[in-house]
């Protein structure tokens, strides 16, 4: 048995009972397929770092669970035909995994930004980046006058 995560965003224009219908979907593919969900974190909806099916924000969760190969490409097969699925990324945690040696661990979530905060982090990075952009043709410029 091996150890997986997905990380997965749903459409955040969906109404909340929607998000839980795809949700439990997606639980039920893995206890469907000899699997067993470890832990269940949504992060709730944040901005997306670029426009995704003309979104952009989107309602993120991460899900971990163990099972084999067979339920992950099932998993992925299932969230590639939902159209309600927006993104989504497995990775392999662990080749052998035994639930017995688990520590219980607590769940990490993300610290949430407010809009204001999200903007600010958003513009500053925005303004960094023309910065270094203007630095960058100003040398350019340096380099072909020096040629001429």
């Amino acid at each position: 048995m091996r150890k997986y995560e997905t990380f997965f965003i749903i459409d955040p224009d969906l109404p909340d009972d929607v998000n839980g219908v795809v949700e439990e979907k997606l639980r039920s593919i893995v206890t469907s397929n000899k699997g067993n969900v470890l832990s269940y974190a949504p992060w709730g909806k944040k901005k997306l770092a670029y426009t995704v099916k003309k979104h952009s924000r989107g309602h993120y969760i991460l899900m971990e669970f163990t099972g084999e190969a067979e339920l992950v490409a099932e998993l992925e097969r299932n969230m590639r035909l939902d159209e309600r699925v927006l993104k989504f990324i497995t990775i392999k945690l662990e080749d052998r995994f035994d639930p017995e040696k688990e520590e219980v661990r607590q769940i990490v979530t993300p610290p949430s930004f407010s809009e204001d905060e999200e903007a600010r982090i958003s513009m500053r990075t925005e303004a960094e980046l023309d910065e270094e952009f203007a630095e960058e043709t100003e040398e350019e410029g340096e380099e072909i006058s020096e040629d001429e």
